[in-house]
């Protein structure tokens, strides 16, 4: 028994718990995201200028859908209206990761070959959470939100009515994919350890991830065991497509349940073992 009447084999004080450290990091997300907000009032153009580039890449995306469906009605088992809706979702998901994640991963070999880590391995807060998660574009929220007006407009031309338990299914199918697609790139930026740069690696990633643009039975059957096991960029695009459309079960969702799963702990341990080599830039 300590001076403070507990004992050593004591649970942990319930502000110590694994739950109260990651509502601690929610509430610190939230100020992250409020600074953000702030930020984006100062520079209005930006955002402004942030829609306009989302909108034509949005445009010029679609455009090869129009060519390719002006010489037939169905590709594969896909109509123009269900490819369409795909992009809107595509849209979505790598909305969502150039909001939250990429102004992140972007500065991830600055962070680690500068010395700017040291202050972050200081800060009382898991560093991997905030080289993360710490900077948000709040500009890119208009390209979410034009991706979905995309995604409804497919889905009315297509004819498709999906029930709740269909979008509950996409929704799930999509979070999945935003996790796999960061984790992806979290473990190629995390690299940074033993390399100089990843910038050439990013630029990999980046002409990789545009492959979601396209239902996956476009591709070869190889190309699409890659795409669904170790670059799952299906599972932002067209798994939630086909789940609104009826074509997905439980069993495909529960998979890319356990693939998140999996994935988030891989990269994990990739964080630790290269916070286990690094050494200070600035020492």
């Amino acid at each position: 028994m300590n001076g403070l009447g507990t004992y050593a084999g004591d649970p942990k004080p319930l502000d110590r718990s694994w739950l109260h450290k990651q509502w601690r990091q929610v509430r610190l997300w939230r100020r992250f995201l409020a600074q953000a907000v702030v930020r984006e009032t100062h520079y209005r153009a930006h955002f402004l200028t942030t829609v306009l580039v989302g909108l034509v890449q949005l445009g010029l995306g679609i455009v090869p859908i129009l060519l390719l469906f002006g010489y037939t009605s169905e590709v594969r088992g896909w109509s123009r209206a269900e490819v369409i809706a795909l992009t809107g979702m595509f849209q979505i998901v790598t909305g969502l990761m150039a909001a939250f994640v990429a102004p992140n991963l972007n500065r991830m070999t600055t962070y680690i070959t500068e010395g700017e880590l040291d202050a972050v391995l200081l800060r009382p807060v898991s560093s991997q959470f905030y080289l993360t998660l710490r900077w948000i574009n709040v500009a890119e929220l208009g390209n979410v939100a034009s991706g979905a007006v995309v995604l409804v407009v497919g889905l009315v031309q297509s004819g498709a009515g999906p029930d709740l338990e269909q979008i509950v299914q996409a929704l799930l199918l999509a979070a999945c994919g935003l996790v796999l697609l960061t984790a992806v790139w979290s473990a190629m930026s995390f690299l940074a350890f033993w390399l100089q740069s990843v910038n050439p690696i990013g630029a990999i990633y980046l002409n990789l991830v545009e492959a979601g643009r396209y239902p996956l039975v476009f591709f070869p059957v190889a190309v699409r065991a890659f795409l669904t096991f170790a670059f799952p960029v299906a599972f932002a695009s067209t798994f939630p497509v086909q789940a609104l459309r009826g074509d997905v079960g439980w069993t495909l969702v529960a998979g890319g349940l356990a693939l998140a799963a999996v994935a988030i702990t891989l990269v994990r341990l990739l964080w630790r073992r290269g916070l286990r080599t690094y050494s200070s830039a600035s020492s």
